[in-house]
Formats: structure tokens, sequence, C-alpha cells
């Protein structure tokens, strides 16, 4: 009996220093995704933007997006792609499909022949000279409407290859019935797209593209090992720290920004992906394998930490657009119409909310910095023409869910940087579209999404490094002791029974 105390004690002590190791070490405050320090090329530390998205904006976006006139999106799914034959490797899952929205679904000021009001006191004429004015029109309007309204020719502001808001082509669709998630979309055909994206939009000066093998070599659609390789080596060759650093500050911009999305359209898949279990059912839920496939510096050869970092760096760059416009969202001239008097008031007053909370973040990007040398005029135009060339790729996705919300999220991208960078200087023929406002919103409620969503893969890296190490003590135990009593008085004093 004493024999058997004694074990006991010493397997409870033992096991108690292991588990206070497991907390001290392999706890999710020591996970790889727990990123600390500043961001790249910003002055604001990552600690502090994480619990301003977590505390502030967050819980209002989340709920602003839900609203009618962020829901419905209206977008062309079906334009061609420039780059090859779009019909290739067309998407014929289920899970890749999108449901457009008929007309009795729609808002009444969104449906068809219905001419929108912004403001009873104003014709759209005199809106349109109106400082800050937003476009709020939802449906098909004519010409002649058009005719009435001095509008500002914004090409040379405009960051985004935007359809004909009229088009017979676009269609609404509702995006909380088409939410993003894992379609099984991947490989080769996906792949290419962001090769498309990355290679070709390189900056001449840089010779990117001669320096960096093709991702398609020697690779088959089924050998997953060569084409995660060859994935590797194009997406790590362009936005890797050690190839920004030779680069100028606006250069370093464009890559870190289309890094950032890149990493947040990944995290977004990866939360919600689509399982099997032994009864053949399917689920949605968190993949965490898949997370660290494509984030964990030993699978990545030390980059997955630099992809995260630029999700900071375009949440920073989107938040600072979102303040700059909060001012011009406050006219009383700027209606979100859906044709319901009291929704819309309630959904620009959140919207307001938002842009007010934008506003009392203290460490901003600093948009000021950039396009001020002599070369400024030529690199800017150049930064935009490749930013447009892009939301042109998003036409080549051969899956109908993930281009919807590619579009939407280059679209609001785009639409930021219009924000930030605008020659006009917010003059009184400034505007921004409604698709522009509605991608906006969308597009940095996402990012917001991918940051909350790092805390959720925290806590079951946290978890499963922890429960392995339970697994270790208990084989130390067993060896120690090999009495069944001790053991159950072991689980009974950790609170495992």
């Amino acid at each position: 009996m004493y024999r058997r105390v004694a074990y006991c004690t010493v397997c409870t002590v033992l096991t108690f220093a292991l588990l206070w190791d497991v907390s001290e070490e392999y706890g999710p405050q020591k996970c790889f995704c727990q990123l600390s320090g500043l961001v790249d090329d910003c002055l604001c530390d990552i600690e502090t933007l994480e619990k301003f998205n977590t505390k502030t904006v967050f819980p209002l976006i989340s709920k602003l997006v839900k609203r009618d006139f962020f829901r419905y999106y209206k977008v062309n799914l079906f334009k061609p792609c420039f780059l090859w034959n779009g019909d290739v490797g067309l998407c014929g899952s289920e899970s890749c499909g999108v449901k457009l929205c008929d007309e009795h679904e729609l808002p009444i000021g969104m449906r068809a022949g219905n001419y929108n009001k912004y403001h009873e006191s104003l014709t759209a004429c005199e809106q349109s000279q109106e400082l800050g004015y937003v476009n709020s029109t939802l449906s098909n309007i004519t010409l002649d409407s058009l005719d009435k309204w001095d509008r500002y020719d914004d090409v040379e502001d405009n960051f985004c290859d935007w359809d004909d808001d009229n088009s017979v082509d676009l269609n609404y669709v509702d995006l909380l019935n088409n939410p993003e998630r894992f379609t099984g979309y991947q490989g080769p055909l996906a792949w290419r797209i962001w090769k498309a994206i990355y290679e070709e939009n390189c900056f001449p000066s840089e010779s990117m593209t001669k320096k960096r093998p093709s991702p398609f070599v020697n690779t088959h659609p089924f050998n997953r090992a060569a084409d995660e390789s060859s994935r590797s080596s194009f997406f790590d060759s362009v936005s890797s720290s050690t190839s920004l650093q030779g680069m100028c500050l606006e250069k370093r911009v464009f890559y870190r920004v289309i890094s950032g999305l890149h990493s947040s359209i990944n995290i977004h898949l990866c939360s919600d992906y689509l399982f099997k279990d032994g009864w053949g059912e399917e689920y949605w839920g968190p993949n965490l394998q898949e997370f660290q496939r494509r984030f964990d510096p030993v699978k990545t050869d030390g980059e997955g930490t630099s992809r995260l970092k630029n999700l900071y760096f375009i949440y920073l760059l989107e938040l600072r657009a979102l303040s700059k416009v909060a001012t011009y969202f406050e006219s009383n001239n700027i209606s979100l119409y859906t044709g319901n008097a009291k929704k819309d008031y309630k959904t620009k007053k959140m919207l307001l909310n938002l842009l007010s909370a934008t506003n009392e973040f203290p460490m901003h990007f600093d948009e000021g910095i950039l396009f001020q040398d002599k070369n400024s005029v030529s690199l800017k135009r150049e930064f935009r023409e490749r930013f447009r060339n892009i939301t042109r790729i998003i036409d080549c996705v051969t899956c109908e869910k993930c281009r919807l919300w590619g579009k939407l999220q280059t679209q609001g991208l785009g639409t930021a940087l219009k924000i930030l960078f605008s020659s006009g200087n917010y003059t009184s023929k400034f505007r921004l579209r409604r698709q522009e406002v509605v991608s906006l919103i969308n597009g940095f409620s996402k990012l917001s999404y991918s940051m909350k969503t790092l805390e959720v893969f925290r806590e079951m890296l946290g978890k499963r490094m922890y429960n392995r190490r339970i697994a270790n003590v208990c084989v130390i135990g067993e060896g120690m002791v090999l009495d069944s009593y001790c053991s159950a008085e072991r689980i009974c004093i950790l609170g495992f029974e």
C-alpha cells in the first residue's frame, strides 16, 4: 500500500509538472498565428489592431452587412474571361453554384422600374452637385434619367473594371444566402488564377517573372505534393518578405494588399470547410489541418507568418479608407435606399456608428507618404492599371461562388484605393456608386471576420498541443505505475474522470 501511494505521488507530481509545461509552451499564446509587434510599413502594433477589431469593429460590421442595402449585391457572373477559355474546367459541383435573386425577393426599392428618391427636397441633378454624393440607385434607370445628372467621369481615379450599372447582364445576389465557403474548387484550375494575378501584374522594373518557374511544369492535377510545391514557388516569389525588401514603398504596398487579400480568402475557406463523417454525412466546420498547410511556418518555408502579417496590412489600409470617407457619408443627401424609410434610416445610422468608430482608432495607415516623388504620376497610373487588371482576372474563375466573392472583395479593395488616392481630393463631383459602397463594406467585413477567425484557430491549435502532451503524460505515468488504482486516482486528481 505504501509503495502504491508513493508511486501515485510521483506520477501526480510529474503529471502536474508536465501540464505546467504544456500551458507555458504549447498554449494558444504560443501559437504560430499569435503575431505581435508592428505591422510592416505601418506604425501600428498587431495587439492593438486585434483588440480594436474584436471589441469594436466586428460586432458592428457583422450586423451591418445583414441589412438589406448591403446584403444584395448586383454583379455580372457570366462575363467572358480575357485570358483563356473561361468554360474550361467549369466547376460542376452544387457547392460552386450561386442562386440569383428573383424580382419578388428584392426589397421594393431594388425592383426594376422603381425610380429611387434620395432626398425629397433635392432633385437628382441637384444631388449630383453635393459634396460626397453617393449614387444609391438600386434598379435599372433609363438613359434620360442619367442625362439629368452631371456625372463625374472618375476613370482616372477608378481602380476597378466596373460593369455598367444598367446592363441587363447584371443580376442581384443575396450574399447571406450564398456564403463564402470551401466549394472543392482547388488545384491547378484555382491556382492559375492566383498565378495570373501575381505574374500578369508585376511591375516591369522588378522583372520577377523571369526569375520564377512556372507553377505547372511537371505537375499533374492529382499530384498534390508537386502542385503544393509549385504553388509556393510563385506565391512566395513575389510576396515574400525577402522579395519585398528591395522594392519601393508603393510596390510593396501593392503586393502586400494582394497577399493580404489572398490570405484572408484562404482563412475564409479554412474556417468553413466541407467535411464528411464516417457515415458519409456532410457538415461544415473549421479545418485546422488546411489552415496549417497554408500558414504554418514549417509547412510554408517560413512564409506563413508574412502572409498573416499582410492580412493585418490590408485591414489597416481599408480601415483608413473608411475613416477618411466617414464625413461624406454624414451628409443628409446620402440615402442608403431600399424603399423602406425606417429600415433605411436605421441602416445609415449603423453605418455612421461604424465609421465613427474607425475615426477613433489611434494608429491609421498613412497614405500621404505614397506617390510623392518625381515619378509619382506614372507610378500611380501603373499601380491603378495593375489593380484594374486583377479585377478583370476574377472573371476567369470557373467557380461561380468563388467568382462572386472574388469580385466583391477585389472591388471593395479597389474602392478603398480610390478613396485613399483620389486625384479629385473629394471635390463636389466626387461620388461613390452603390456597388462601390456595398463592396467596400462587405469587403472590409470579410477582413474583420478573418482576423476574428484567427482566434478560433489559435484555440484549436492550443487544445491540440495540450492534448498531445496529456497523452504523453499518461504514457509516462502508466510506465511508472502499473496499477489501475493509481491511474484512476491520477485522472480524478486532474479532473478528467
